[in-house]
Formats: C-alpha cells, structure tokens, sequence
C-alpha cells in the first residue's frame, strides 16, 4: 500500500528535512569557566605556568602574544568583576563571588606563573572558584549574551578575514593610506584573538574590533567618492560588508541587545558607536 508524503508550500517534506541546529548562547561568565577548564589540566607535571600556558595557547613563554592574551586575561576578568558587581544580588553575595573572580586572575599573574602549575594556578582555575560562575552565569548573559560560534563558523571568518587582509594589504588608498594600515592592525589582532585564544571567547575576538570600526568611521568621514577614489570606494565596501556579517552573526542575541550598539557597548566603546552614526547605522541597521 503506498502513502503519501506530505510536504509544505515550498515542496519540502518538513518530516524528512534536517532540524535546525539549536542556538548556543554565551557570556562573559561561561567563557572564563571554559577557559578555566580548558587550562586546568597540567601536561606535564612540575611545569612551570608560565609554561604551561604558554604551551596551551600555542605562543612562546614571555613572547609579544603571550603577554597580549595575559593582560586581556585581566581585561576580561576586570570586565566580569563589574559585571558582577551590578547584578541584582545581595550584597554579601556579590561580594563572595567577585572574591572567586580576583582568585581566577591571580592564576593569570606573576608569582602563579613562576610557580609549578599545580601548585598554585591549577587551585585558582579551580571548581571552587569555577562554580559560582556557572551559577551565576544566566544572570551575567542577561545583561550580555551572544551567540556562541561553532568551530565551522570560527573557520569561515578565519578565511574571510585572512582574505581582506590580503587584499588590503595589496590595494592603497593615497592621502587615506594610514587608515588602510589601521584597518590591516585590527583585523590581524581580531584574527589572533580569534584563531589564538578561541577559549576566551567571541566576544573576547570582538572587542578588537573597536579599531576596524573607528578606521572604517574615519574613511567615511574623508568624504569617499567611489568613482574619484575606487580603491577607497572598494575598502569601504569591502570592510563594511565584512562588519556587517560579524555582526550578523551576533544579531542572535536580539532578546539581550537590539541594536548594533550591542557590538561597541558591550566592550567599552560606546562613545565610539555615537560618534560612527550615520556611517554605521545604515551599515548595521541601527538607528
């Protein structure tokens, strides 16, 4: 006896085509458990932390990388820590939790990385300083949330945003050609937090992106004519449909922040966002 498929108005068959992959939210909280977690684990007993972490994230001990992850370590810590502070949570609560937060960091610093790893930053990075981040982790991304990437989507941007530092790195721009460096200097420190330090996260990457916008605002703001200067006309394009895609990707959290205010707030460069309009509203959609 043969049946018969039922299908929707665009001729699939809604019982046989692939679910939807869920959306995985993140936050500030959960990417320092995760970093937390990811570096806990010593490799080799007796090693050193400063070693030890040197080795995980794949830089040399001390080199220029290394201490760029470590003081954004303490960046984002910092960033958490405030975070923290303004959640609606009794007092003493707060408190405890950001006391759990300095201990991470401490892991993060001089004498703990002079230190045998186990010996003092593996207790740091610890579950008891681990799990109150968790618990309060849903009340952190309330405030700050975003999509958390898969490890396809951390390629595909890798390859686009080697691509558009190829090309800018063959095309000037005349008078402009200082914000064409600029724009080369953000986009490679957004693909090193990216592809370097993926366990501090996306929104950690993002942030880096503060000095391509602020290049991108002031091309805009020489005036660019397309047909008297098309290799600034192609930057401009080219970057722009770059910012748009990275933020798409993070539109997500619409329930979280609307707008593409999210994307320069969230990380401190709100003053910045102001002064990009109308050069990014229109870019972005946000009004």
């Amino acid at each position: 006896m043969s049946t018969t498929e039922s299908t929707d108005a665009s001729g699939n068959n809604p019982e046989t085509e692939p679910a939807a992959k869920p959306i995985i939210m993140t936050d500030p909280a959960r990417e320092l458990v995760e970093l937390c977690e990811a570096v806990y684990t010593v490799i080799k007993p007796q090693t050193l932390g400063e070693v030890h972490l040197a080795t995980m994230f794949g830089v040399e001990v001390w080199s220029k990388e290394f201490y760029q992850i470590i003081f954004t370590i303490s960046e984002r810590v910092d960033l958490l820590a405030k975070l923290i502070g303004e959640l609606d949570l009794d007092e003493d609560f707060r408190a405890d939790i950001q006391a759990h937060v300095r201990d991470i960091l401490i892991a993060f610093t001089g004498p703990a990385l002079r230190n045998h790893w186990e010996a003092d930053g593996q207790i740091r990075v610890s579950p008891k300083n681990v799990q109150p981040l968790k618990a309060v982790s849903g009340l952190v991304r309330a405030r700050i949330g975003y999509k958390k990437l898969s490890e396809d989507e951390v390629a595909e941007v890798l390859t686009q945003v080697s691509h558009l530092i190829s090309w800018l790195q063959s095309h000037q721009i005349s008078e402009q050609d200082f914000i064409r460096q600029a724009l080369i200097d953000g986009l490679t420190q957004f693909r090193f937090r990216l592809e370097k330090v993926r366990w501090l996260g996306w929104g950690y990457a993002l942030d880096s992106l503060r000095e391509v916008i602020a290049a991108y605002v002031m091309l805009e703001r020489t005036g660019v004519t397309p047909e008297v200067n098309p290799d600034a006309g192609a930057v401009m394009k080219l970057v722009g449909e770059f910012l748009k895609g990275v933020y798409e990707r993070i539109q997500v959290a619409k329930g979280v922040y609307e707008s593409g205010d999210f994307l320069l707030k969230v990380y401190g460069a709100g003053a910045l966002w102001h002064q990009a309009k109308p050069a990014l509203a229109g870019l972005i959609g946000s009004g």
